[in-house]
């Protein structure tokens, strides 16, 4: 196969991709499903969580991503820790009772969360308790020969007052993701104090 030939087929294979699932979404049925399970089904039930706001996206809980179990599963530096205080929405749920604190200069990188074959889309809540704040996500992805791509998700201002963030990583793409690669992580870094709380993903920006 040529050098060139090898640069297209990515894209040939995520093409072919993205017409299976629109063929499964119209057939329904057997189909649908096992097409929905391949692509990012097997996730956990989702739900338009962020309904309230206009997106009706579905969206699925991460793991401890309400960090009511502390900081279980999360990789916590410079001084980001767990607090007591809940978004005041509570989106996950009216018995959830904390949140991180990331310290400007801080980060918290997240346990492997599931994904799908097609773009993931994650939001979840903040504030700043600093004035205004800036947060930057990235997305760690391995692949199944332990190839690493770090991608960045953006970067978003934060204000006082719990407030859904904007939808991080729409533009993210297959083509840019290791092969094989099923899981990825959550990289959060802040220029100012902020408080996060409930991270959902989406795990193939159902649109």
């Amino acid at each position: 196969m040529s050098r060139s030939s090898r640069r297209f087929l990515p894209l040939v294979l995520a093409l072919a991709v993205s017409a299976i699932v629109a063929s499964a979404a119209q057939a329904g049925g057997v189909l649908g499903t096992l097409t929905t399970s391949l692509v990012g089904g097997n996730c956990g039930a989702t739900q338009a969580v962020f309904s309230s706001w206009g997106d009706n996206h579905q969206y699925y809980f991460t793991s401890n991503g309400g960090f009511e179990s502390g900081g279980l599963g999360w990789t916590l530096s410079g001084g980001a820790t767990v607090v007591a205080g809940n978004e005041t929405s509570f989106v996950h749920g009216q018995a959830d009772g904390h949140s991180l604190l990331i310290p400007g200069g801080g980060s918290a990188t997240s346990p492997q969360l599931c994904f799908g074959l097609l773009n993931p889309g994650v939001r979840f809540m903040a504030t700043s308790t600093s004035g205004p704040a800036t947060i930057h996500v990235k997305v760690i992805a391995t692949g199944l020969l332990g190839i690493l791509s770090v991608l960045d998700g953006g970067t978003a201002t934060v204000g006082p007052g719990w407030a859904p963030t904007p939808i991080f990583g729409t533009t993210f793409s297959q083509l840019n993701v290791p092969v094989g690669t099923k899981t990825i992580q959550l990289q959060i870094t802040s220029t100012g104090d902020v408080q996060i709380d409930d991270i959902y993903i989406d795990p193939f920006a159902s649109r």
